[in-house]
């Protein structure tokens, strides 16, 4: 009786993390306004399912919801309808199928929470799942992506700059529906082909700080998921004391030096590398607020609207990922400075 009783509590979990996860998917389909937020959070079934059960049922939720993410996202040649035809871009048809960009997308997604579940499950430092999980993940998804593009006999340049082409031609028609002035939309469409040639060049450090973002993200919503389930994992505690390796800032000098230099391919790759190493300072900046609200003991909404403010207005990133950057020398927290007993941690 017991053995049933078990049997079904685990059947119940599986299927709860299958249908969490596709409520997810579907959502990000049929409701772009929060697609970005939904599609941010879709890790964390594939996490919390993956600490909770284990690896063998934590990578059977994993592969049902990207069969399923695929079903949703593919059409067979010759079919009508689907789930695809509302998504918004895909791949050129290979071997009958039309490949909708977006089950890389969903794919990569649902690797991050199963990596990110095994690196904090062998308990290393938040650094080391950070990253790891950013490589696993990128790694995979690349080769992947290097696999299609072979098969398809395509570029994978050429597969990257149509995907881009279509997604400004979309954007230039939601501007339109929008109500922009046609002054404006025409300026964007002059410049479009320019726009074209540097996102191409930067979907790199694009598609890394994405990740990155999801990541971060998802580690936030963990730790407070298993704290108010009394499970504290010790790499998780004092994330608002976070900082970056004090080297990395004489990397991001030597990179931008490396700008002035002539020759294209050389500004390219330092200009990746800069925009990936700032997502570390965008990190670092917000702990560094998280610190501080929880020293001023700010309540909740108001931390939730200054967040939101941040979110929404560009130069506040910027000054976020300035006050994180300079936090190697002014040290804003005083850490390791004369702290007292009772001012040594702080959950932000």
């Amino acid at each position: 009786m017991t053995g049933g009783k078990e049997k079904n509590r685990f059947f119940m979990e599986i299927a709860s993390g299958i249908v969490v996860s596709m409520l997810i998917v579907f959502i990000t389909i049929y409701m772009p306004l929060m697609g970005f937020f939904m599609a941010t959070i879709l890790p964390m079934p594939i996490l919390y399912f993956r600490l909770k059960l284990g690896r063998n049922l934590g990578a059977l939720i994993m592969f049902a919801v990207f069969v399923m993410t695929f079903a949703a996202t593919y059409n067979f040649s010759g079919m009508n309808g689907g789930l695809s035809e509302i998504t918004s871009n895909s791949l050129p048809k290979a071997g009958g199928l039309s490949l909708s960009i977006d089950i890389l997308f969903y794919g990569s997604l649902l690797l991050t929470g199963f990596f990110l579940g095994e690196f904090l499950e062998l308990r290393l430092s938040i650094e080391k799942s950070f990253v790891y999980t950013l490589i696993s993940t990128l790694g995979i998804s690349a080769a992947a992506f290097f696999v299609y593009a072979a098969s398809t006999g395509q570029g994978v340049l050429s597969i990257v700059s149509g995907y881009v082409a279509d997604n400004l031609q979309l954007t230039l028609a939601l501007y339109d529906n929008m109500g922009m002035s046609p002054e404006n939309i025409q300026l964007i469409s002059d410049s479009i082909h320019a726009i074209q040639y540097i996102l191409v060049r930067i979907i790199p450090a694009l598609v890394t700080i994405l990740l990155s973002f999801v990541i971060w993200v998802n580690i936030l919503f963990i730790k407070k998921i298993l704290d108010k389930k009394a499970i504290h994992l010790t790499e998780l505690q004092n994330l608002n004391q976070w900082k970056a390796q004090e080297h990395l800032v004489w990397v991001v000098i030597a990179l931008g030096l490396l700008m002035v230099i002539p020759g294209k391919g050389i500004k390219i790759v330092a200009f990746n590398c800069i925009m990936i190493l700032m997502i570390m300072y965008f990190f670092q900046g917000i702990a560094i607020l998280a610190f501080i609200f929880e020293r001023k003991k700010l309540p909740i909404l108001l931390k939730i609207a200054i967040y939101s403010i941040i979110a929404i207005q560009q130069i506040l990133i910027l000054a976020i990922i300035g006050l994180g950057f300079f936090d190697t020398w002014v040290n804003f927290r005083k850490i390791g400075i004369n702290n007292k007993p009772d001012e040594q941690s702080f959950d932000g």
